[in-house]
């Protein structure tokens, strides 16, 4: 088990807490938990949750942008969630898939949604159950199973291997 340390306020940072800010208040809508509920917010004022899509009936994972919203769609089962997104519009989460037999985490990139588990090597055994954040360098945290156990994992982008054409 790794040992614990303390991380210390970085300078511009010192004070922030005591300031008394105000906030403008921004409606993005009806507040219904998993029917309609925001999880995430980045610098470009994207937001991402979960909502009815009204074309399908479905509960889905969205993007929000500039005051609409943008349904993800699902694995092809009949639920997806948002979790967290970065500021470049990446999406994570987790999403029921075909049949709804498995839940899967997915990543939102390109107006494309991907199942995680395309994007790991099936070598190591692992099943990527439901991504819960990502960052600026695509660094994902998700929850995995491996040999019949739910572990905490770092999904990190590999470097492409560059071929080099005989």
């Amino acid at each position: 088990m790794k040992s614990f340390r303390t991380i210390e306020t970085a300078p511009e940072c010192e004070g922030a807490a005591s300031k008394l800010e105000r906030f403008e208040v921004v409606d993005l809508g009806p507040f219904d938990n998993n029917r309609n509920d925001v999880h995430a917010l980045n610098d470009s004022a994207q937001c991402a949750g979960v909502c009815l899509n009204p074309e399908t009936g479905r509960i889905e994972a969205f993007l929000q942008e500039n005051g609409t919203r943008s349904m993800l769609g699902t694995l092809g089962g009949s639920f997806s969630i948002a979790r967290d997104l970065n500021n470049q519009g990446e999406i994570v989460g987790g999403s029921l898939t075909e049949g709804d037999e498995d839940f899967h985490g997915f990543i939102y990139r390109n107006n494309r949604l991907y199942d995680l588990n395309e994007l790991v090597d099936p070598k190591e055994g692992w099943e990527v159950l439901q991504a819960v954040c990502i960052n600026n360098y695509g660094e994902i945290i998700a929850i995995g199973s491996h040999t019949g156990q739910d572990r905490i994992v770092l999904l990190k982008p590999r470097v492409p291997t560059l071929v080099n054409p005989a």
